[in-house]
């Protein structure tokens, strides 16, 4: 798209994963608050908020994520970490302490006592913690810090619960490195064949798919030396990886935790 002179498009076009900081420049009081409060402005469904953001600030905690999440360095060396907690134990909570639990509320309101959240519940929470996250990483990248997502939060369920004292009815779905760039890079690239249907969902047809691969190929140069050589590195580095299968163990067990079946 380039630049088109609106400040927010071109936040989003330009923006990058930063991975090097330039941990000479430290982040300022100001930088962080306009990043958290506009994760705080993300839509959320009936204004709930059903999520919270642990902010991470202390070196002894980052270097043990840095481990959890599949021993990558520049968490350690991130200054800054915010995971975005997937949190309906703070509406349970709320629940229990005005009294919506009991049986008398329930005779009274005609709902029967709910104690647990479900999937439902967890459809739309996860949609507000994820929004909010991509409303803090485009703050952020208004504001002079670089970004990036580590999905490797969900592995290791049951270190990372004792590691942040994740109560029930909480999942940890997404986290953000922040600090100063420590070089410019230009925008990766995104693929966008086969991403937009019109009205309803489509398989694509062959020829779709040879243009989608071909797209990918070419974006992914020059490591693909033959025809489908990035759909071939999907597969077999991320697809069927070791992280991958720690990943769905741990969020078997994160979803038990939300729905209060215990460990």
């Amino acid at each position: 798209m380039g630049i088109t002179g609106n400040a927010v498009l071109d936040c989003i076009e330009h923006r990058s994963s930063t991975r090097q900081f330039d941990l000479t420049v430290e982040i300022t009081a100001e930088q962080r608050e306009a990043v958290l409060h506009a994760a705080s402005r993300a839509p959320s469904a009936g204004a709930m908020m059903m999520y919270s953001i642990i902010d991470i600030r202390e070196q002894a905690t980052r270097d043990r994520l840095a481990v959890l999440c599949d021993n990558q360095p520049m968490i350690s060396k991130a200054p800054w970490v915010l995971v975005f907690v997937v949190d309906y134990c703070k509406w349970i909570d709320l629940f229990e302490h005005v009294g919506c639990l009991t049986e008398e509320f329930a005779t009274e309101s005609g709902c029967a006592a709910r104690p647990h959240p479900g999937l439902g519940d967890f459809g739309i929470a996860a949609q507000d913690a994820v929004i909010a996250a991509q409303n803090a990483a485009i703050a952020a990248e208004a504001v002079g810090l670089g970004t990036c997502y580590i999905g490797d939060i969900i592995e290791n369920a049951e270190e990372v619960r004792d590691l942040l004292d994740l109560p029930e009815h909480t999942v940890p779905l997404s986290m953000l490195i922040l600090g100063t760039p420590k070089k410019e890079r230009p925008a990766t690239p995104h693929p966008t064949v086969n991403l937009v249907m019109e009205e309803r969902y489509r398989r694509a047809d062959a020829p779709t798919m040879d243009a989608q691969v071909a797209e990918m190929d070419a974006m992914f140069r020059p490591h693909a030396t033959e025809p489908g050589a990035r759909v071939r590195d999907i597969y077999t580095r991320k697809h069927t990886s070791d992280f991958m299968a720690e990943m769905s163990r741990s969020m078997d067990l994160w979803l038990r935790n939300w729905l209060g079946k215990g460990w």
